[in-house]
């Protein structure tokens, strides 16, 4: 096990981390509501619902300018991505098409874990 120490922030999986992630990003979730997109957020973690790819790529560098531009915080690269909610994780939890419907299930890679 490494231990690093940290002269800034919060350490991660702490009990202030959410909270202050939601404080931070509160102005985000106004946009949002804002702009009328369907979201869901916890702590530092989104999902951002939209009709195409392309709406995706759009709303993403949106995201991504709001975040740097007015809230001086930077996008983490490697885990955000324009893609099918089907093929998305969140909290451990996914969506599948059944029938034309989306239903919410236990992300495969989370059960396989647990």
């Amino acid at each position: 096990m490494l231990c690093v120490v940290s002269k800034e922030g919060t350490p991660q999986g702490g009990p202030l981390s959410p909270l202050l992630s939601n404080i931070m990003l509160n102005e985000l979730d106004k946009m949002l509501e804002d702009s009328g997109h369907k979201f869901c957020q916890y702590a530092d973690d989104c999902n951002i619902y939209v009709i195409s790819k392309r709406a995706g790529a759009r709303v993403m560098e949106t995201v991504r300018r709001f975040l740097e531009n007015e809230l001086r915080l930077k996008m983490n690269e490697g885990k955000s991505a324009v893609a099918n909610r089907v093929k998305r994780k969140f909290l451990g939890y996914s969506f599948y098409n059944r029938n034309g419907r989306y239903r919410l299930r236990v992300h495969p890679k989370s059960f396989n874990r647990l």
